[in-house]
């Protein structure tokens, strides 16, 4: 059943962006990161809604912090880290450069350091010729899972021994577990699984250990726990969601991005605020923002 609009959803930056995803909130720096990716365009956007936008060299598929507070950037052409204050720019690996069909998408680091990322087909070809990767503090990329087809939702967690993912077209949610010294995957659990026509995309963690998780052609967000009991469900002001993250400097505003992409006209036009930037107040706190090790 369709959820009523939430009048909790504020909107703070309106960039137009075609794919709005992988929000990031900086404390340090006191703003949040997010990227647009066929625009390739990196997005600063601070609390009043002030968003600065900085040229990325191609297509992006997620930001996260490095512990040198530098930024570490998922390109089609592998990692690159990226210094804000200086624009400076140096590339950490060719991942998937070799495959020019074939870019990274979304991902995050663990309480070890160790990022999680993945990759996917760009030519809506529907092939599954996608990676799960992990990128350990030695600098060694390895693909720990092949034949993934929209990775999405990875957010580690439970002291680097889980980790969320979604193969987006599976419709399922699972709980992988993680050997935390080595990082080999030990094997996974199905937590939820989304009904319809709808499909899961990003999603974060917040300070309770529960998830929330952005539905897109449903329009809403759905927190739930570990053992995939839904908690609350939040209609969003565009019914293409795509990734979320508490944060803010009260530590408990949810973050919300958007895509224009897919919307025909008279959808855009009934959708004004698709592509913008939303904020919501939640009676939780943040999780943990760990860093990529190293770097």
């Amino acid at each position: 059943m369709p959820l009523s609009p939430d009048t909790n959803f504020r909107l703070i930056a309106q960039p137009m962006a075609i794919t709005g995803k992988s929000p990031l909130w900086d404390d340090t720096r006191g703003c949040l990161w997010w990227i647009d990716i066929q625009s390739q365009r990196l997005l600063r956007t601070f609390e009043d809604g002030k968003t600065d936008v900085l040229p990325v060299p191609s297509q992006p598929g997620f930001v996260a912090l490095a512990d040198s507070g530098r930024l570490v950037l998922g390109l089609e052409n592998g990692l690159w880290v990226f210094a804000p204050e200086t624009g400076t720019w140096e590339q950490l690996s060719e991942t998937e450069a070799d495959r020019p069909t074939v870019r990274l998408n979304d991902g995050k680091p663990d309480s070890r350091g160790r990022l999680w990322f993945g990759s996917m087909d760009m030519t809506h070809t529907g092939q599954a010729i996608g990676r799960l990767y992990r990128r350990d503090p030695s600098g060694t990329v390895e693909a720990v899972r092949e034949q993934v087809a929209i990775p999405n939702a990875i957010v580690p967690c439970g002291n680097g021994r889980n980790l969320l993912f979604t193969d987006t077209p599976t419709k399922v949610i699972e709980l992988i577990e993680v050997d935390p010294v080595s990082g080999a995957l030990l094997g996974s659990r199905r937590i939820l699984r989304i009904q319809g026509d709808a499909t899961p995309d990003g999603a974060c963690m917040d300070a309770s250990g529960n998830f929330w998780v952005t539905v897109v052609n449903r329009g809403e967000v759905v927190n739930f726990s570990t053992s995939g009991h839904i908690l609350g469900r939040y209609a969003t002001p565009a019914t293409r969601p795509t990734s979320v993250v508490i944060g803010g400097k009260d530590g408990k505003t949810l973050f919300l991005t958007h895509q224009r992409r897919f919307l025909g006209p008279q959808d855009l036009d009934r959708q004004p605020d698709a592509g913008g930037l939303h904020v919501r107040q939640v009676g939780v706190g943040a999780g943990p923002v760990h860093r990529v090790a190293g770097l």
